[in-house]
């Protein structure tokens, strides 16, 4: 897989995430403000209230199946950005967060004419500004750029590193209460003789773990590299494109 392919694999998660948000705000909007107990019959209230979360569900499966093959894309799927490597967040997690999001924003809807206006205005105002962040995920999601003056981590937080605040891995292993995949960066403490650990969920983004650790721990300890980064001719001698 090149990154191409990757690409495309990202542009056809982002357009059916959006397509799916939209559906499910629709339904819900359709069930919040076009249902009445006089004149909607049961079985199309009880379709239009079970409709959305039977809908999340079958997108959250399908996403899994269809986008397996980008979990962990082989090193030919890195992106070269002319000054850096980009490293791109996970559409599989991407496209789920923006679902779930659009949908948790429809629950502040109200329509309850007996409610006070205030109350209602201000509900459906916030219900309007949590569907609109939906696009967040997909817009301004995870991912890592390798850049000759270090990392930019956007996963599980936001965070700049620069190469020289990086120290090799020791040997000792990891905690053992970390399971999931990390990338495990030894990073100094000011202050402080021992290193500490700054770990980097990989399950936000689509890469391989070994490889994302190798091209680190390479950068780390070969600091003459680092200009290359970003350039054609280096992608080629990290992933052995030809």
């Amino acid at each position: 897989m090149t990154s191409e392919q990757l690409g495309r694999y990202v542009r056809g998660s982002r357009i059916a995430a959006g397509v799916v948000a939209l559906a499910l705000v629709g339904l819900r909007v359709g069930y919040e403000f076009g249902v009445t107990e006089a004149r909607t019959p049961t079985w199309l209230a009880v379709t239009l209230l079970l409709a959305p979360v039977v809908l999340l569900s079958g997108a959250f499966v399908g996403f899994g199946i269809v986008l397996r093959p980008v979990m962990q894309p082989p090193p030919a799927a890195l992106r070269v950005r002319g000054d850096a490597f980009v490293v791109p967040g996970s559409p599989i997690w991407s496209g789920r967060a923006t679902m779930a999001w659009a949908l948790l924003g429809t629950l502040f809807l109200e329509s309850d004419p007996s409610a006070p206006v205030e109350l209602r205005v201000t509900l459906n105002a916030v219900a309007v500004l949590l569907i609109g962040l939906a696009a967040v995920p997909l817009l301004r999601g995870p991912r890592i750029v390798v850049s000759p003056d270090g990392l930019t981590i956007r996963a599980g937080g936001r965070r700049r590193v620069r190469w020289d605040d990086l120290v090799q891995v020791p040997q000792r292993p990891l905690p053992l209460t970390v399971r999931s995949p990390k990338l495990a960066l030894s990073i100094r403490r000011p202050g402080r003789h021992e290193p500490g650990w700054l770990l980097v969920p990989l399950e936000l983004l689509a890469v391989e773990p070994v490889f994302l650790g190798s091209v680190v721990e390479h950068y780390v300890e070969h600091p003459d590299r680092r200009p290359a980064i970003g350039t054609e001719a280096e992608y080629a001698r990290l992933t052995g494109a030809t």
